[in-house]
């Protein structure tokens, strides 16, 4: 987590952007092929939480290259290469499910603090660098209602 930091401070732009979201996307794919390692619904609810991350990461890449000036080829080709990372990261995990179960736990907890990392440390520390407003809230809480909810269909 601190070589992605030191990244994200020295690579500025579209490449840097790029990268960490590479690297973002990869880690998401490990935990979720960890997650299936452990158990299907886990997997399932992963799957559907990071489906929605991965649609806004790349529509936020899509954006910064296309403002950047790339061509609109070279925009969806860098976007697609990206979101082929997710799958990538679950087939590297997905080795996990046949280890014994101590360090399966040990791969999903490296896998979920990563995650909660990143949460914490980038994401809550932008979102109140910005004025919110009240719907903005709602729909975080909208959000973690939701997945409760799918959670408890799957059963």
């Amino acid at each position: 987590m601190l070589g992605v930091r030191t990244l994200e401070r020295r690579v500025k732009g579209p490449v840097g952007l790029m990268s960490i979201t590479g690297i973002d996307i990869l880690v998401d794919g490990l935990v979720l092929g960890i997650a299936f390692a452990a158990g299907a619904k886990a997997g399932i609810l992963l799957t559907v939480a990071l489906t929605i991350e991965v649609l806004f990461l790349g529509l936020t890449v899509a954006n910064e290259l296309g403002e950047s000036g790339a061509s609109k080829p070279k925009v969806i080709g860098s976007t697609a290469g990206l979101v082929l990372l997710l799958p990538l990261g679950a087939l590297l995990g997905g080795p996990v499910s046949s280890m014994p179960l101590s360090i399966q736990g040990a791969f999903l907890a490296f896998g979920l603090i990563a995650l909660l990392y990143l949460v914490t440390e980038e994401l809550l520390t932008e979102a109140h660098e910005i004025k919110d407003r009240p719907w903005v809230t709602a729909m975080f809480f909208a959000g973690f209602l939701l997945l409760l909810l799918l959670d408890e269909m799957v059963g």
